[in-house]
């Protein structure tokens, strides 16, 4: 009887085992039979913690005055199969919330994901005009069933991207500078002879051209404090918010 019942119990575990199995299979082609798709994947470091960042800022004010367009390459990842050759994927514009007009400000052209690659990008040609000098621009983008890849998750479809012939906040602004102003941005492009300051991992050594340590940062910071300073003997004050009924004067410290 004992035997019986252990055979019994092994039957049951055979049973369960193959629909286990079964079901598995199963899953694997329904996944499979997705349609692949793309997603925007624009990330930044942030205290050596990466994230992921809806929004990107360009200011034609930083390059040269011939240059009168350029084109963004806005990062995009793969969810499904790799393939043997480039594919594409479109983006549209959201009317409602897009303030740039194509083709005067800009054109969205084809996104690609090459072959044999995860990674992809999606290229906005911007445009450098008059009406930029005065106020900025931006472009809010969707990815589309359009082209040979479907959109992807429907909260990582979605990127803006702003211009202008003005300053505008950099991709990487120092947690150690304290709160953005144009006004901060231009003295620490004046003294330090930098436009922007992506910050290295927290395994980097700092030897890495063009990524900042954290104890980089705060020497920055302290730089330009001390410049600040030596301006002040013989210049007017700098203010964050000349508009701002209380004026205060540019620090950079986190906590201003």
């Amino acid at each position: 009887m004992k035997q019986r019942g252990l055979k019994g119990i092994y039957t049951i575990c055979i049973a369960c085992a193959l629909s286990i199995f079964m079901a598995c299979e199963e899953n694997e082609r329904l996944v499979y039979a997705l349609d692949d798709r793309v997603y925007f994947h624009e990330t930044e470091e942030v205290l050596s913690v990466e994230k992921n960042v809806w929004e990107k800022n360009y200011s034609f004010a930083l390059q040269p005055s011939m240059l009168m367009e350029d084109t963004i390459y806005i990062e995009t990842w793969l969810m499904g199969r790799l393939a043997d050759h480039d594919r594409t994927f479109c983006a549209i514009a959201v009317p409602d919330s897009t303030t740039a007009v194509s083709p005067t400000h800009y054109e969205i052209l084809n996104g690609v994901i090459p072959a044999h690659e995860y990674k992809g990008y999606l290229p906005i040609l911007i445009k450098r005009t008059e009406d930029t000098k005065v106020q900025s621009v931006s472009l809010y983008l969707e990815i589309t069933n359009g082209g040979e890849l479907a959109a992807g998750n429907a909260d990582a479809i979605h990127f803006r991207l702003s211009w202008g012939d003005i300053l505008m906040r950099p991709a990487h602004w120092p947690y150690y500078f304290g709160v953005y102003s144009n006004s901060k941005y231009q003295f620490a492009i004046d003294v330090l002879g930098l436009t922007d300051w992506p910050q290295a991992d927290r395994f980097s050594n700092g030897s890495e051209p063009g990524l900042y340590t954290s104890a980089q940062l705060q020497l920055f910071a302290s730089q330009l404090n001390e410049h600040y300073a030596e301006y002040r003997k013989t210049h007017a004050p700098i203010y964050v918010d000349d508009k701002a009924e209380e004026k205060v004067e540019i620090h950079y410290s986190p906590e201003t």
